[in-house]
């Protein structure tokens, strides 16, 4: 027997069309809007649907093409379009640095720095491998956070993973 439920608020042919509009440049808010549904139902519906997903993510990838292209054009020629293309590329060689920011590996060379002026300073072993460990706790956490906000993934498959299904 069939199951029976709620239709899905995206269709094929819905579907088509948020990926057709991102193929040329929309952003998935801005297509889930166009088509009258929120972007959190297009998301759902990609981690859902894993034919979706690959479309849409396919879709986003063309859409970026086009631009990228021109951009690539345009620094044979224009030192700002290369310049600008290098910085967004590679940013940890080529883009401006903020001054306010520290690299993870300098935060790990300051939190090792850190530790090691505890040690000095702390007698009692087991009072220092309790700040050790919470340091350390903390670094990875910083870790973990810096990366996933760099590293955005939006694999069905892992999501399910994360969800426990």
């Amino acid at each position: 027997m069939a199951k029976v439920g709620r239709p899905r608020a995206l269709d094929e042919l819905k579907r088509r069309e948020v990926c057709a509009l991102v193929s040329t440049g929309f952003g998935i808010a801005e297509a889930a809007e166009y088509i009258g549904c929120t972007a959190r139902t297009v998301r759902r519906e990609a981690l859902r649907n894993e034919a979706f997903h690959e479309s849409l993510r396919k879709a986003e990838i063309a859409g970026q093409l086009d631009a990228l292209g021109t951009l690539r054009k345009a620094a044979g020629t224009e030192w700002r379009a290369a310049a600008w293309l290098l910085e967004r590329t590679n940013p940890e060689r080529f883009a401006r640095r903020d001054t306010k920011t520290l690299k993870i590996e300098e935060v790990d060379d300051l939190i090792t720095q850190l530790v090691e002026m505890v040690a000095e300073e702390i007698d009692d072993p087991d009072v220092q491998q309790r700040v050790y460990q919470r340091l350390l706790a903390a670094t990875q956490q910083l870790t973990q956070e810096s990366f996933a906000a760099d590293h955005p993934r939006r694999d069905p498959k892992r999501a399910r993973r994360m969800l426990g299904g």
